[in-house]
């Protein structure tokens, strides 16, 4: 029995070394392969080795293009509001850069006088309350018709007369808001221009 068991732990330990031995001889040999230079020849390709460079009419500028992004947050703070002003935020920037006013202050006033054109005179178009009193009623023929009017409006009657802020444009848009409600009219658009910021 112990001769048995000497002859299987000969056999295991040469199986072993001659395993080793295999293995160290092709890693030698692979290593040999690999590190050795080798010149391959061009063949004959069908494709083009710079295929993917872009054309040569291409051209680079420093040219920056940019959206305005003023009338997409008017347009979104009336759609919150369910506003039919909600799709003419574009006419709002447009009337507010030509008559050189805050872009926020024309959909601000109209939140604050007609819940953004919700509550209006039957086909008066005026969202803003612009020269509503009592019986009298300036009506516009459209809404484009009076984003235009009134901005001009404001341009002329009160920022060029010094009146810039909703409190000083207060004291001559809506005086009785000054009077009797104690500048509330001022503090709701300055709450809608800080919305819309």
């Amino acid at each position: 029995m112990d001769n048995l068991k000497l002859q299987t732990n000969v056999w295991f330990v040469a199986g072993w070394f001659a395993t080793t031995i295999t293995a160290l001889i092709f890693s030698l040999t692979f290593t040999l392969y690999l590190s050795n230079t080798k010149i391959i020849k061009p063949s004959i390709q069908s494709f083009k080795l710079y295929a993917a460079l872009p054309k040569s009419e291409t051209s680079i500028t420093d040219e920056i293009n940019y959206a305005d992004g003023r009338a997409k947050i008017i347009e979104d703070f009336f759609e919150n509001y369910k506003s039919p002003l909600a799709d003419y935020g574009h006419i709002f920037i447009q009337v507010a850069d030509k008559y050189q006013l805050d872009y926020r202050l024309l959909p601000s006033i109209a939140m604050q006088e007609s819940n953004g054109g919700r509550k209006i005179i039957e086909q008066s178009y005026n969202p803003f309350g612009y020269g509503i009193y009592g019986t009298m009623v300036i009506k516009f023929n459209s809404w484009e018709d009076a984003i235009e009017s009134v901005g001009k409006a404001l341009r002329e009657n009160y920022l060029n007369q010094g009146l810039g802020t909703p409190y000083q444009i207060m004291t001559k848009y809506t005086p009785a808001s000054l009077i009797k409600a104690d500048g509330a009219w001022a503090k709701g658009v300055t709450t809608f221009m800080e919305e819309l910021r």
